[in-house]
């Protein structure tokens, strides 16, 4: 398959993902960890463990996902439960228009697991990265996929078996019209990741230990694998479109391609070196195996924030849906993006995440509230307030835990539990 054919095999996929502005739609996903009383991570093979946690959970209008004979995941109408390399529970509910439909069915879920958590005697917290466990102590799941990567990561960055294993995170999808509205948000969804960071940093503890400085899971990204995470070269540089992101897919080893339902282990080859047709089943998979701060599937994916407790996941979404779906806050925040290139915004990102009296971040996130205060209404604008609360209150969500931290790790974490 020549070069140009498989560029335009993408480009073809994200232009089939174009949608009018009145369709638009919010995508969540939602990842958890489940600890047991102590905090420490409940283990997928246990007797109590993540894998009989989900038979449990099965018991209804579930499709069970089962591989090498293992319990992997759950498929429902509206919603999907997988589970990350470190046995982190993620649910994906199907995109609505409205978050009021994406926040019915997340809550009857979390009823649903917490109700079998609590027979259990196990927790289930809203954190960044495991409380108290170190990813030593935490088996691989049973998916081919996962043992592919993990070899491949063993000669990347230094955390990349942490972001494995350790991290949670709450993802928001965004639909795009067209190309041009589609470079607009990939480089205002980058312009905005240093302050998702920073604002939504609920990780106040790294393998155990105290974790005060600035957000872990940015430093573990940043330090998983240079070429497939993070930032991608030259989103600042140009207007970065379709060819652009497939251009930049096309260089980079995908770590493992399919073959007729079959995983092939393909090490440091290119994918432009692998990749040999144009079936969707392997386009998704090829694009799905790449991990940078703002990441395109047949939507744009914002990565950046932290796993944070209900109501403050939903107080994320409303946030950004208020400066992507509205033009006037879309264009304003693009050209304020425009001011930087890769070398600047590499700057502007440290000052962001690492100065601690940074003028530029609180005026810019001063900016973004009441770019969203005025125009979100009800439940999105209550999500907001409170968002809002918190960030005054104590600046970045990890300090509400530390500030309480006299009181025993368990008791300054409970706001993050949700049973």
């Amino acid at each position: 398959m020549d070069y140009q054919k498989q560029i335009d095999t993408f480009v073809n996929y994200f232009k089939s993902a174009e949608s009018k502005k009145e369709n638009h739609k919010i995508g969540m996903e939602f990842e958890h960890l489940i600890l047991n009383n102590d905090l420490t991570a409940v283990g997928y093979y246990e007797e109590q463990g993540i894998e009989s946690l989900l038979q449990q959970l099965s018991q209804g209008e579930w499709k069970k996902v089962y591989e090498k004979g293992h319990l992997i995941g759950l498929r429902g109408d509206e919603k999907i439960v997988t589970l990350e390399p470190g046995g982190q529970l993620e649910i994906s509910i199907a995109p609505f228009p409205e978050l009021e439909n994406t926040e019915k069915i997340y809550l009857e879920f979390i009823e649903e697991l917490t109700e079998i958590l609590d027979e259990r005697d196990q927790k289930l917290a809203v954190l960044g990265y495991q409380p108290r466990s170190s990813i030593e102590d935490l088996a691989l799941l049973p998916k081919e996929r996962y043992d592919f990567m993990y070899e491949y990561f063993k000669t990347t960055g230094k955390y990349a078996h942490h972001m494995m294993k350790g991290t949670a995170s709450v993802q928001m999808n965004i639909d795009y019209i067209n190309e041009e509205d589609y470079i607009k948000k990939m480089r205002v969804g980058y312009f905005l990741s240093p302050l998702i960071y920073y604002l939504f940093d609920n990780t106040p503890f790294f393998e155990g230990e105290i974790a005060a400085d600035s957000s872990i899971r940015e430093e573990i990204w940043t330090n998983c694998d240079s070429q497939r995470s993070g930032i991608i070269e030259g989103i600042f540089d140009k207007k970065f479109g379709y060819s652009d992101y497939a251009e930049y897919l096309l260089n980079i080893p995908p770590i493992i391609r399919k073959k007729e339902g079959e995983l092939i282990y393909t090490g440091d080859q290119l994918l432009k070196d692998v990749m040999q047709n144009d079936k969707l089943e392997e386009v998704e998979h090829f694009i799905s195996m790449v991990f940078p701060d703002v990441r395109t599937k047949k939507y744009i994916e914002i990565r950046s924030a932290d796993a944070v407790p209900y109501p403050y996941n939903f107080a994320f979404a409303a946030l950004l849906k208020a400066l992507f779906y509205n033009q006037e806050h879309l264009d304003y925040l693009y050209q304020e993006s425009l001011k930087y290139n890769q070398r600047d915004f590499l700057e502007y990102k440290e000052e962001i995440l690492r100065n601690k009296e940074s003028i530029k971040r609180e005026e810019l996130i001063a900016d973004i509230f009441k770019q969203a205060e005025n125009t979100l209404s009800g439940n999105e604008l209550k999500y907001l307030g409170k968002l809002k609360k918190i960030y005054l209150e104590y600046g970045r969500f990890k300090f509400k835990t530390l500030a309480d931290l006299d009181q025993g790790k368990q008791k300054a974490l409970n706001w993050c539990l949700l049973n």
